[in-house]
């Protein structure tokens, strides 16, 4: 706590805040994709799998902006969810008043699927902070609920493109 403690008393600037995000977030991200791949279904791509990480964070979300996540087409990403759907990993639901409009989630099986992967990732990054020290994991820990709190759609000042 004495390095939180230090750092409260220099005072970075907002502007040393976001370097140091921007220069830390792809490391991390790169470890995590990496975890997640490894622990994903041997049957599954990696776009396959993607989806049932974008669906185990935005229930019902819809086909046009699964696709954007992915980076597909709508006619890719319809043909992407047909095979999930087929496997039983994924469900699609249309709505009765609009056809066009389609309402994606895991079933049961694609969540134990995702969170067996997510259990795993987060065991291989316990390992990584095992390596610090309690005050530095206290420090990281702390500064995780702080950037959850500022980036949470509640937290933060404005849309979150902004």
């Amino acid at each position: 706590m004495q390095q939180l403690a230090a750092a409260t008393i220099r005072a970075p600037s907002a502007e040393r805040c976001a370097a140091g995000l921007l220069a830390a977030v792809p490391h991390i991200m790169r470890f995590i994709r990496c975890q997640m791949g490894r622990h994903r279904r041997a049957e599954l791509t990696v776009p396959q799998f993607r989806a049932l990480v974008f669906l185990s964070l935005n229930d019902e979300a819809s086909l046009s902006a699964m696709a954007e996540h992915l980076g597909l087409s709508l006619p890719a990403a319809s043909r992407l969810v047909a095979l999930l759907v087929k496997r039983g990993l994924m469900r699609r639901r249309v709505r009765l008043t609009d056809r066009r409009c389609v309402r994606l989630s895991l079933t049961g099986r694609g969540q134990a699927v995702f969170r067996a992967a997510l259990k795993a990732t987060e065991v291989a990054l316990a390992r990584r902070f095992k390596v610090l020290s309690a005050g530095e994991r206290g420090v990281v820990s702390e500064a995780m609920d702080v950037l959850a709190r500022v980036f949470s759609p509640e937290g933060g000042e404005g849309r979150p493109e902004e």
